[in-house]
């Protein structure tokens, strides 16, 4: 038997958990989105062709005939949506993805028998690959709570941790795809514009960064002696950490880092 998982929201997140809800297990899931714009709507329908597609008037349509709702909508619009949808949330499994929005502010407005569940997926999450640290409401017995875990484990790797975590992880683990891709990017360019082929710089460099992750992973290896490892002096490596060093690099990002945490303290305080 299907079960059938509503997502309210259509957006980019909302396609990468269906995807990952999909991939391997497609005949496991029946899926069901509500969506606000005619634009989201389409990207999702050609995304997930098999879902069926709601106006956002008929969020508790949907929330009635599913199971497993995921919140996918900005935060917000999450206290709008959650009156709207309160009726129809009796037992129902409501897991909220919007940043900043805590457990007891969804608790204060959905039925109290829901069982209420707050994830931070990230963007390898499409593939599987992603990391989502999760915190759970009152009422889950040890059943769903495993049930739960094997679900978010669709994506990746599922960690619950204690709630006031989440600011913190959110700029560690939800902004962190960005972190890498933003670093990423200059070195396509200066690749492509040195004269290398755009395909095999895009496979070199992602096989480079992703064999360092997985030595890093499997070795132990701390990253501050994996640089200096490979840091001679006078060598290129030294030349190139150099001018970043002059340029307080490391500084930089940790100014950067503080601005995040900063801001998502402040969403969750909202």
């Amino acid at each position: 038997m299907k079960t059938r998982v509503g997502f309210l929201g259509a957006g980019r997140i909302a396609r990468a958990l269906a995807g990952g809800l999909l991939r391997g297990e497609k005949d496991s899931w029946e899926l069901v989105a509500s969506t606000r714009t005619r634009e989201s709507g389409e990207d999702f329908g050609k995304a997930i062709p098999q879902a069926r597609l709601y106006p956002e008037e008929r969020n508790p349509d949907l929330v009635r005939e599913s199971q497993i709702i995921f919140l996918c909508v900005k935060p917000q619009e999450v206290c709008g949506i959650l009156r709207q949808i309160r009726p129809a949330t009796a037992d129902k499994w409501i897991i909220s993805v919007a940043a900043g929005i805590s457990l007891a502010t969804m608790a204060a407005e959905l039925a109290p028998s829901a069982r209420i569940l707050r994830a931070m997926p990230n963007l390898p999450s499409l593939l599987g690959r992603g990391v989502t640290p999760y915190c759970l409401g009152p009422g889950w017995g040890a059943d769903d709570r495993e049930r739960a875990k094997k679900l978010l484990q669709r994506f990746g790797e599922a960690v619950e941790v204690d709630e006031k975590l989440f600011p913190l992880l959110t700029v560690l683990v939800g902004c962190g795809p960005a972190y890498f891709c933003a670093f990423l990017a200059p070195l396509f360019r200066f690749a492509v514009e040195s004269g290398l082929p755009a395909p095999e710089a895009r496979r070199m460099l992602l096989s480079t960064f992703s064999g360092t992750a997985d030595l890093l992973q499997q070795t132990n290896l701390d990253p501050v002696e994996a640089v200096r490892e490979s840091r001679t002096p006078g060598g290129i490596t030294h030349a190139a950490l150099t001018i970043l060093e002059e340029r307080e690099w490391q500084e930089t990002l940790r100014r950067a880092l503080d601005a995040a945490w900063n801001r998502a303290k402040t969403l969750e305080e909202v």
